[in-house]
């Protein structure tokens, strides 16, 4: 009895917590703890981070939510109940939307770092969810349900979470550009623009070796999408508007790569 009913409490917990998370979510910039919900935070107190993309970007979240709710009700579909693979991703999607519930409340309370802790934490979860979903064979409705989903929520936090450091050291002050500590020199706009252009550089790595490892078009995509919003809002800074729309064109050429290169996906 106990077999039976674990596997379907879990498919029904993935439920919750995804609509839980989207609820919150929206409460939240209703109803902001601190007064400021997560849009004027990053515009306000968090306004000098040169890595934030332009506010439209930040409209992906509906494409994640979408996704995540249509992941939610594929899973609990009866055929998936005792899939290996289903059973880790959800229990790792469950710990990324509490995560992403208290992550919501901290940081909308000025607590940047501790922020930053959860955040890496939801990218752990996500990280296990992707390789696990990478370990199923790829029907139309696992790529469009599983893979997809994950690939996007993954891309968009492995973004999110640069930005949240970034914030983070921002608002202690901190140079987060190496050669500020040894050259007096360089002063803040000097700094704050090299550490803008190796985070991106390294944002951009990340997702090539993702993209290339894994075959994924989804996850590069989601990070141009960061990128040329990164470009757009910082346009009166030639280094980083020029490097933010290079290693997009660089991520869209690997795209390309793996689209043309994939095999055709047979039916479920």
């Amino acid at each position: 009895m106990q077999q039976s009913i674990g596997p379907i409490v879990r498919q029904w917990l993935t439920v919750v917590a995804v609509l839980m998370a989207i609820a919150l979510n929206g409460l939240s910039n209703i109803y902001p703890p601190a007064g400021k919900n997560t849009g004027e935070v990053a515009n306000t107190v968090l306004g000098g981070v040169l890595i934030t993309p332009e506010g439209y970007a930040f409209a992906i979240w509906g494409l994640i939510y979408v996704g995540l709710i249509a992941y939610s009700i594929y899973q609990a579909l009866p055929g998936q109940r005792h899939i290996p693979a289903f059973k880790k991703v959800s229990w790792a999607v469950i710990g990324a939307c509490l995560l992403q519930i208290i992550w919501l409340y901290v940081f909308l309370t000025y607590q940047f770092w501790l922020s930053v802790a959860f955040m890496l934490g939801i990218l752990g979860c996500l990280i296990v969810a992707y390789i696990e979903t990478r370990s199923v064979r790829a029907t139309r409705a696992v790529r469009w349900l599983l893979q997809a989903p994950i690939s996007v929520y993954f891309g968009w936090i492995t973004v999110a979470a640069v930005v949240n450091v970034a914030g983070a050291l921002y608002t202690m002050s901190i140079p987060v550009d190496p050669i500020s500590e040894f050259s007096g020199a360089v002063d803040a706009s000097t700094s704050g623009l090299v550490a803008t252009v190796v985070m991106i550089c390294v944002s951009a790595g990340i997702a090539a070796i993702v993209a290339l490892q894994y075959k994924d078009a989804t996850y590069p995509a989601v990070a141009v999408w960061a990128l040329v919003a990164i470009a757009i809002r910082n346009a009166a800074l030639t280094p980083i508007a020029f490097i933010s729309i290079a290693m997009a064109v660089g991520l869209c050429l690997i795209i390309a790569r793996i689209k043309f290169t994939r095999r055709p996906l047979p039916s479920p």
